[in-house]
């Protein structure tokens, strides 16, 4: 029994979809959010009342070895809190879907992300271009930066760079590794060594 794609599924959490279309080598898919208020970012306050719609086109992940991009109706909303300074706001969306200013959704900026660390940047651009999701060397090293800067978790296991001790040169401690120990019980080790090398991270 044949079984066809539910439109719905092409619509990340928290969108509808309004329309989809087919133009070359691309699928664009229009979106509207289903809330139908906002919260101002200053003083926390819901709105209902409408100022303006603007359009957002972020890329998502490719469909049938299509391109897709999205059409995003955003909205701007009036703040009718007395005190509350800021008079217009824009709608804000989860920032597990889509960041602020985003070009991409989350979902296609971790295949990007991953892509980045492990293939780097020429190699990795010329992959996601045959996996239809074109983006530059220079992006990939930025969303890989920007992703690793983002991270605040706790430093487990420390790397040592065993060929500079073997060619009488301590880098050991001036940066992290790219590779760490393999289990947790030799991170105490790895940072002995590096407290008697040189000074502590």
């Amino acid at each position: 029994m044949q079984q066809r794609l539910p439109i719905a599924s092409l619509a990340p959490s928290g969108f509808a979809v309004d329309e989809v279309e087919l133009v070359a080598d691309s699928v664009r898919v229009r979106l509207r959010p289903r809330h139908l208020s906002a919260v101002c970012p200053d003083c926390g306050r819901m709105s209902r009342r409408i100022q303006s719609q603007y359009m957002r086109r972020p890329l998502d992940l490719p469909l049938s070895g299509r391109r897709v991009e999205l059409r995003i109706v955003a909205r701007r909303f009036w703040c009718d809190a007395v005190l509350c300074g800021r008079r217009i706001f824009c709608e804000q969306f989860d920032k597990d879907v889509l960041a602020r200013y985003g070009r991409r959704t989350q979902r296609l900026e971790m295949i990007v992300h991953h892509l980045g660390l492990a293939l780097g940047g020429r190699p990795a651009a010329a992959f996601a271009h045959r996996l239809m999701m074109p983006v530059s060397n220079d992006t990939l090293l930025r969303v890989v930066r920007r992703r690793t800067v983002d991270q605040h978790d706790d430093l487990n296991v420390i790397g040592i760079d065993d060929f500079a001790f073997r060619q009488g040169h301590d880098r050991s401690c001036e940066r992290p590794a790219t590779a760490g120990s393999s289990s947790e019980t030799s991170c105490g080790d790895s940072v002995s060594m590096c407290s008697a090398y040189g000074p502590a991270l």
